[in-house]
């Protein structure tokens, strides 16, 4: 019973679901992907914020300063896009 009372508030208390891509009209957006390709396919992002993410760097795990690109998307949840040195490292679906 405490497994599936701790299983329902994670799943409530987490608002973003991971995504390796997404689409932008008929292009695909994937991780590992230039911003410049990232603005080329789906256009300008309508905000940008700044966040911390605990990312790997060769086997250390670091706080780093990301870029967050929020696209819109008409009847569905925006998608966020973390960019770090001008590559996707994430996209999530808030």
């Amino acid at each position: 019973m405490q497994k599936t009372c701790l299983l329902i508030l994670i799943m409530l208390l987490s608002n973003h679901v991971l995504a390796d891509s997404f689409r932008c009209g008929r292009t695909l957006v994937k991780e590992g992907e230039s911003s410049n390709a990232l603005i080329k396919k789906c256009g300008k992002p309508v905000r940008k914020y700044a966040s911390k993410e605990l990312i790997n760097d060769h086997g250390h795990r670091k706080n780093v300063s990301v870029s967050n690109w929020v696209y819109e998307r008409r009847g569905k949840n925006d998608m966020i896009v973390s960019i770090l040195s001008g590559s996707v490292i994430k996209i999530q679906v808030d």
